[in-house]
């Protein structure tokens, strides 16, 4: 039995067929049967493959605010009710401050993930435990005896307690010099950083893409936590070209003590002029031409005691890196000895971290002791610039002063421990700054914080530490609007998928309110800023 033949698509068979059909049509042996048997011929012949469609992009929501009515409560219901839901989740909560009474609320008790509105809450229970005179006192001690020529027979340890706010070399000068007045010429050992009670802790505000679709793969810097640090850790690194053939120059930035190993050199370049466009923090923009040189692609690496420059650029041409230090003890060190040296006070040893001695506490003596500015000052840059690092080391300090530990669990402890005391119920905090995805609060429990703190005498101190609408900080580009200009002192936040803004408003009725504005599951951030300046317009006309 022969089996049929079989076609391996359905556009074989029906070109098969088409060609019968014609054969049958037309006589054997005339033009138009030779016709038709060429037309079955072609139409037999594969087709080109189709091109594969490329999926159609989802067209994005569009959102028209509405127009103000001057009824409160209409225009933030029909705000809500609006395609608001395809941009995020929201939550809001609005009190008059004179009568303690809600004048909106929506999802107000629902959880959400506040970002960096978690400082708010850090810096609320660091002003209640610590007080606003707080300061932090860094220390130098002498491991060993001074002789009378003012050689320290010994190490030269300092300790620190959690200082975030040192990072000028003039600092470290007035240190050196103090040392000077006290006759110390020379120290005969090392010079050894000591980080205190704190726990080494990483700072890493990278969220892997599996836990939110909606972050965008970046590369950030992560810091080292340490009571020990200068300058938030970071080191700038600038090489430039230098005679042609010879070495690459290369500057530290703060100077320190390392070993430099240059492999790197120099070619010779040329620079063409570019045009380029800066954005200003207010918003506003400017242009002018740079250089661009030419030649050499430079490359740097530092493991924190090795420099190693490679590669080769241009006569005239500079390039910048930055990097972290891995250990913020040695790294602190470091530069206190380049300074030193600088300063006439000869180093013979090397610089180095107290994890890697053995120092008895007994065979120390204080040779001097620098105070920071007031918790006052510290918490105006954590609040009007959403410093990530000053907050997590003053939660750190939070668990350090009151439970003898330097460490970010022991330092949230406090802050949720602060924050029942407050009246405020239960609330997920897991961090000082924000980052963090586990810190959950409601838009009810920021506003009741916010409510509790203009109740204190320190409130002005608190008040004083937010961004103020269009005028600086996080907020200096945003309510630039004379008529806004000044009346919204505020808390930003935003990560990943989040975007929140909570703090106080002042009414066009003079009247003072507490709001909290907290949006997660957020794809369009720009969007969401415009609608949270857009409330407070409303809230700002039409609160009475």
């Amino acid at each position: 039995m022969t089996r049929p033949p079989t076609y391996r698509s359905r556009p074989l068979l029906a070109a098969a067929l088409l060609a019968a059909l014609l054969a049958g049509a037309f006589p054997a042996g005339s033009a138009a049967a030779a016709n038709a048997a060429a037309a079955g011929n072609a139409a037999t012949a594969k087709a080109p493959a189709k091109k594969k469609a490329k999926p159609r992009r989802r067209a994005r929501t569009v959102f028209y605010l509405p127009r103000p009515t001057g009824d409160l409560q209409q225009d933030l219901d029909q705000l809500f009710s609006q395609k608001l839901g395809r941009l995020g989740v929201w939550g809001i909560a609005v009190m008059d401050l004179s009568t303690d009474s809600l004048v909106y609320q929506y999802n107000s008790d629902d959880k959400f993930i506040p970002a960096s509105n978690t400082k708010l809450f850090t810096t609320a229970a660091a002003l209640e435990k610590l007080g606003p005179e707080y300061t932090y006192r860094t220390e130098l001690y002498a491991c060993g005896p001074v002789d009378s020529a003012g050689v320290l027979h010994g190490d030269l340890l300092v300790r620190g307690s959690g200082d975030p706010t040192i990072g000028d070399v003039r600092t470290l000068m007035e240190w050196a010099d103090s040392l000077k007045a006290l006759g110390v010429t020379a120290v005969e050992g090392d010079v050894i950083g000591d980080e205190g009670n704190f726990t080494p802790e990483r700072l890493v505000s990278m969220v892997p893409r599996s836990s939110n679709r909606l972050v965008k793969r970046k590369k950030r810097l992560a810091w080292q936590l340490s009571g020990l640090s200068f300058r938030d850790n970071m080191v700038l690194v600038t090489v430039s070209g230098g005679e042609l053939g010879k070495p690459l120059r290369v500057t530290t930035d703060p100077p320190m003590a390392v070993q430099v190993r240059n492999l790197s050199r120099t070619l010779k370049g040329g620079y063409y002029t570019k045009a380029k466009t800066y954005k200003r923090r207010n918003g506003t923009s400017y242009t002018r031409d740079v250089r661009i040189y030419r030649g050499g692609t430079p490359s740097v690496t530092f493991n924190g005691e090795v420099l190693k420059v490679t590669g080769t650029i241009g006569q005239g041409g500079s390039k910048r890196f930055i990097f972290m230090a891995k250990e913020p003890e040695s790294h602190f060190a470091r530069i206190l000895t380049a300074v030193l040296r600088t300063r006439d006070i000869a180093v013979a040893g090397s610089p180095a971290s107290l994890r890697e001695r053995d120092l008895r506490p007994d065979s120390t003596s204080l040779l001097y002791a620098h105070n920071s500015a007031p918790l006052s000052e510290i918490i105006k840059v954590i609040n009007k610039s959403s410093h990530n690092l000053y907050a997590e080391t003053l939660v750190k300090t939070l668990g350090s002063e009151t439970a003898g530990e330097g460490s970010m669990e022991q330092g949230a402890a406090v802050s949720r421990t602060v924050a029942g005391e407050m009246g405020l119920g239960d609330l997920d905090l897991a961090d000082g700054s924000g980052l963090s995805r586990q810190n959950e609060v409601t838009p009810l429990q920021v506003v009741n914080l916010l409510k509790f703190m203009y109740d204190q005498p320190y409130w002005e101190i608190f008040y004083n530490s937010l961004a103020v609408g269009g005028i600086d900080g996080t907020l200096g580009g945003r309510f630039s609007n004379p008529a806004l200009a000044g009346r919204i002192c505020a808390k930003t936040g935003s990560i990943g998928g989040v975007s929140a803004l909570s703090g106080y408003l002042t009414a066009n009725n003079g009247k003072m309110f507490a709001f909290s504005i907290l949006v997660n599951r957020m794809n369009r951030a720009k969007l969401a800023r415009r609608i949270e300046d857009y409330i407070c317009q409303i809230l700002v006309e039409y609160l009475s």
